[in-house]
């Protein structure tokens, strides 16, 4: 299995790493679990849900960080990505592996999130 990844802001990630718990963001409270994407859809909900100024990062757990079940939920028109679900309280700060950032680019259809080196 592939890593997981939690996407949050500077300011939470600095919160994290005084604290120890990754912070729940609304969504996460709203359905009662921590949700999680893959490498593969991390641009597009960043995108979707961080607008530049909220300094958003990328954080990578192993797969066997949580040994939970993933409840994976299928793209949606609303969400074209599959939203990860954990039925857990919260992530812990020592379990992060790597932490990635995001540039912001202007296209021609508006403006995309992309991962820092990511081409």
């Amino acid at each position: 299995m592939k890593s997981i990844f939690k996407l949050l802001t500077s300011e939470q990630w600095e919160e994290a790493k005084i604290t120890g718990i990754i912070p729940r963001c609304s969504a996460d409270e709203k359905h009662d679990c921590v949700h999680i994407n893959q490498f593969e859809d991390l641009n597009q909900v960043c995108a979707k849900f961080y607008p530049p100024e909220r300094y958003p990062v990328a954080l990578e757990f192993a797969p066997d960080s949580y040994p939970e079940e993933v409840d994976w939920l299928s793209a949606t028109e609303k969400t074209p990505w599959q939203d990860g679900r954990l039925k857990i309280s919260h992530l812990h700060a020592d379990l992060v592996l790597n932490v990635y950032s995001f540039e912001y680019q202007q296209t021609p259809t508006g403006v995309v999130c992309r991962l820092q080196g990511d081409s």
